[in-house]
């Protein structure tokens, strides 16, 4: 303070203040906001291979969004869904829009895989053949001549053993049909039609996301006016709520703070220069909190901006300590004022800086743009605390004692002397809460709790998911040193799956080798219909009995002859597949060919997990992967949160020596296990985030004992600034309490609790002792 200049400080502040804005000019002219709940999550500890097979399985999801128009008929489903898809298009939101299916594609398909109708069988029909071939004729014959044998007598002609008909049938799922040139599904009594979407922009920005919603909404009125139902799902649409969810957090917690302050301000101060003072050392701090965080990481999520927009009433405690200490003492000064309270606001923003560096060692890039952007915040404000403020109070006094001030003289005084007349049964009390909440606690490791969506959009992706079996999130990876060891693996696994679908453990599957068989197979399969239908005369007996002359089985015989050789390679078949068939396969790299066996509708995980060990083959379950990398990291919480204590209370014995650190840690230490017993008594979640939460109660409880610990004889100014700070700070952080997120709703809980906590037992310190031997 010997070399303090208010003007020369207040220049440096607003030299920074410039700088930072050149800085946020050019990066914040960018696009900058993540949405995505993806973009949330850690990295795997993984396998690369397997780390790019789930990057892969994530890309098809990522933009797809599925609507189906539902309705009484065929045709009033499909005209509802023409009326979906003009809005759809109109939107101008959707990269690829996929509702009529072209003839003329599916023909010019169909024939370029005709010529290899020999090579091809799915797998009935090769068993048929290797069993009992009569059996698969008899069975054409029979249905030929049933009703619905027209729809392959067209066929017949070019088709004569179905060969070819049998096999596109076992790829096309059951319920669905094409009608009118577009893809229906029948449910009981309704019949549903199909539209598939993909957004142009994976990225999500904020306004498409608003849009889609709106879009989404005003299609489920317009289907509900016109008579019908419509069901949407897709990874957008969650990720849309949940940011729409996110403003309006932003907004309660923002404008709760916000109008909170002004008002606690107002009735304590009394005049607009010190609303006015705070307001600016809260915008400095959250403007250099959203540059910084986004020079460093490029883009934030937007759930840092709701732990952003808590940070108001955490930020503003500088100042109120500040302008508190003003009533102190009757020759008060900013240049004396600052002086008297440096110590606790240094010794504050140091404790503040550790735990957010806590927040900063969690694997959850999320939480890491939190830590940035507080530590960043706290900064800012405080720097513009101690640069700015003593130049703009010179001169200003307060001439009032306010209100508060009045009752926080009373809680300082009376508070502490009421707990040690009763310290007989309150301690005791303390204990039996702290233990039995603390035993009550049960971890939930869930990785879908960082997601929250409302129960209609729940509903409606687990019937669109029943009706189209959309993929499950849990699949294999299958993996050989080339294409024929890939497939012969694949294969392998596939046989163990059909007896679980036979079983009901899994509704279905989807897998390459499914639809394509390798060179190998390919050629056994010629050789097989060649010996069992062709060699032993089957074939031409069985076009005899059909009507067929002569010359249209020599045909056929010659059309056999002439395919021996055709051979389609895994490349070609690829060109032709669609994007969900394409995304199946991961491609060779490394000498390793690889690709994904997708699951839908598993109803036996643990049939699954537990398959004998197969070669080349591996179980991968991201959500469970996700959900384990929560325990463990919040075992390592555990361990970084005692570490924290630790390290503060190091840094306190060097700076209060041992009685002292040991006083001023005990209240951060009590505030935080009574945050956590009452997550165990009120059954709230318990996860890794709220040991997160316990690190900013770590901050701001050493931050109100060490201000009440060096208060003095200024314990009735610092009974009114931690007054102010944790009504603040409560309307900051604990208006998350309210979010719909439950992790949110969880970490303000816990914080909020520890709030409380600390500012009841921060004017215990030096007050116990005196009162004990006052009576004594």
């Amino acid at each position: 303070m010997n070399v303090y200049h208010p003007r020369v400080s207040a220049g440096i502040w607003l030299l920074g203040m410039l700088l930072l804005g050149v800085l946020g000019l050019e990066t914040l002219s960018r696009d900058w906001l993540e949405t995505g709940f993806l973009a949330l999550l850690p990295k795997i500890e993984q396998r690369p291979e397997v780390a790019e097979a789930i990057e892969r399985h994530n890309q098809l999801l990522n933009r797809k969004v599925i609507w189906l128009s539902g309705a009484a008929s065929a045709e009033v489903a499909i005209a509802n869904a023409r009326q979906l898809e003009r809005q759809v298009r109109d939107s101008g939101l959707f990269g690829n829009i996929m509702f009529e299916v072209a003839q003329d594609q599916a023909v010019n398909q169909y024939k370029r895989l005709f010529a290899y109708r020999y090579q091809w069988l799915d797998a009935p029909t090769r068993k048929l053949l290797e069993t009992n071939p009569q059996a698969l004729l008899d069975q054409n014959l029979e249905m030929l001549y049933s009703p619905v044998g027209q729809m392959q007598a067209a066929m017949l002609e070019r088709d004569p053993l179905l060969l070819f008909g049998r096999m596109i049938s076992s790829q096309k799922p059951g319920n669905l049909s094409l009608e009118q040139g577009v893809v229906v599904l029948r449910d009981g009594q309704k019949v549903w039609a199909l539209l598939l979407t993909d957004l142009d922009n994976s990225q999500l920005p904020l306004e498409k996301l608003e849009n889609l919603l709106q879009l989404s909404r005003n299609a489920a009125a317009a289907m509900q006016k016109a008579g019908g139902e419509l069901l949407v799902s897709g990874l957008p649409l969650f990720t849309a709520y949940g940011a729409e969810s996110a403003k309006q957090e932003i907004s309660t917690v923002g404008v709760g703070s916000s109008i909170g302050i002004i008002l606690l301000f107002g009735f304590t101060f009394r005049s607009v220069r010190p609303l006015l003072l705070s307001a600016t050392a809260i915008a400095s701090g959250l403007a250099a909190a959203l540059i910084v965080s986004v020079w460093v990481f490029g883009k934030i999520h937007i759930i840092t901006l709701v732990f952003g927009a808590s940070l108001i009433g955490v930020v503003d405690d500088y100042a109120q300590h500040y302008l508190c200490d003003s009533f102190g003492e009757r020759d008060w000064n900013p240049r004396k004022g600052l002086a008297a309270i440096f110590p606790a606001l240094f010794l504050g923003l140091v404790s503040n800086l550790l735990s957010y560096a806590g927040l900063g060692f969690s694997p959850f890039p999320g939480l890491q743009e939190v830590a940035l952007f507080s530590a960043v915040g706290l900064f800012a404000a405080w720097l513009t605390v101690v640069l700015l403020f003593p130049l703009l109070l010179t001169g200003f006094k307060f001439a009032h004692e306010p209100a508060l001030l009045k009752l926080a003289v009373l809680w300082e005084r009376d508070w502490p002397a009421w707990v040690v007349n009763n310290r007989r049964w309150l301690a005791p009390l303390l204990l039996v809460v702290l233990a039995g909440g603390i035993w009550k606690l049960t971890p939930r490791d869930d990785v879908r709790l960082l997601q929250s969506a409302p129960p209609a959009l729940l509903q409606s992706a687990e019937k669109i998911s029943r009706l189209l079996q959309v993929r499950d999130s849990q699949f294999f990876l299958v993996s050989g040193k080339d294409q024929q060891e890939w497939h012969r693996n694949e294969q392998q696994l596939l046989e163990k799956l059909d007896a679980l679908v036979q079983s009901k453990a899994l509704k279905s599957y989807e897998a390459l080798s499914r639809y394509w068989p390798d060179p190998a197979t390919q050629q056994n399969n010629y050789r097989l219909v060649k010996h069992t239908l062709f060699d032993s005369g089957l074939a031409g007996h069985y076009m005899n009995d059909l009507g067929f002359d002569r010359a249209a089985i020599a045909a056929e015989a010659k059309a056999f002859i002439e395919a021996e050789p055709n051979t389609l390679k895994l490349e070609d078949w690829l060109a032709m597949a669609d994007e969900g068939e394409r995304s199946l396969w991961l491609g060779c790299a490394k000498e390793r060919c690889s690709g994904i066996v997708a699951l839908s509708q598993i109803q036996d995980f643990a049939a699954l997990a537990s398959l004998p060990p197969l070669p080349g083959v591996v179980w991968v379950d991201h959500v469970e992967e996700l959900s384990s990398l929560f325990a463990r990291y919040r075992v390592r919480a555990s361990v970084l949160l005692f570490a924290a204590f630790a390290l503060v209370l190091a840094g306190l014995c060097f700076k209060f020596g041992r009685r002292g650190a040991v006083t001023v840690m005990s209240i951060p230490l009590i505030s935080a296990l009574t945050a956590l017993a009452l997550t165990g008594w009120f059954n709230q979640l318990f996860s890794l985030f709220n040991l997160f939460a316990l690190l900013l109660v770590l901050g701001i409880g050493v931050d109100y004992a060490a201000f009440f610990f060096l208060a003095g004889e200024r314990r009735t100014s610092t009974s009114l600034a931690v007054t102010l700070s944790g009504l603040t700070t409560l309307l900051s952080f604990g208006l998350l309490a309210v979010s719909s997120t439950e992790i949110v709703h969880a970490f303000g809980f816990t914080v909020a609790v520890g709030i409380i906590t600390a500012m009841l037992t921060a004017p215990l310190i030096g007050t116990c002792t005196k009162v004990v031997a006052e009576q004594k």
